[in-house]
């Protein structure tokens, strides 16, 4: 379930997702739900290419290897070499501000943060560290998503409008995030 506070204009690369409102660093921006599309890979790769070629613009395979399709305007978010947001290393399914976003500001990833993406194209993000081609073999790269640890406090210093909702696909991380509340609270 993306934010409510977003919106999709288009963007030199097709539509992008953009702020509403500004977010800070540690909010959550879009989190799997019981509505998204979930293909475990097998199935997903006994599709037709064609039927594929579709899906790949707007799915990414998460960390039990299912090909997940958002049904919502979250599946609008762009790659850029320098994001705005990424996952957690310990939850995969989840989107989390890497800084403050500012509204009207389009929000973006690093394709390379998932643990898989199925397209290969051209960077268009204008960053000074571009890396000019993304590819799809072998792009997960760890170090590109936040550590629980280094991320509790701020995630547990405001109201998380995404968590009111309680998906059973999300059980794990509430699980994950009522631990780091703890474990926070005891430290702090």
């Amino acid at each position: 379930m993306v934010h409510p506070d977003t919106y999709v204009r288009p963007t030199d690369k097709g539509l992008g997702l953009f702020a509403k409102k500004s977010f800070k660093k540690g909010e959550i921006i879009w989190i799997a739900d019981d509505l998204d599309l979930k293909y475990p890979l097998p199935d997903y790769l006994s599709f037709e290419d064609n039927v594929r070629s579709i899906l790949n613009r707007y799915s990414y395979m998460d960390f039990k290897n299912r090909v997940v399709i958002p049904w919502d305007s979250g599946k609008y978010v762009n790659h850029s070499c320098a994001p705005n947001s990424t996952g957690l290393l310990e939850f995969d399914n989840i989107s989390i501000a890497l800084r403050d976003i500012e509204p009207d500001e389009e929000i973006v990833e690093d394709y390379c943060c998932y643990y898989g993406h199925f397209e290969t194209f051209h960077c268009l993000c204008g960053s000074p560290h571009c890396r000019g081609i993304i590819g799809y073999n072998n792009s997960y790269d760890p170090s590109l998503r936040l550590r629980m640890r280094d991320i509790a406090g701020a995630l547990l210093s405001f109201d998380q409008r995404l968590l009111h909702f309680k998906f059973e696909e999300n059980r794990e991380f509430l699980q994950i995030l009522s631990s780091a509340q703890t474990e926070y609270a005891t430290e702090g």
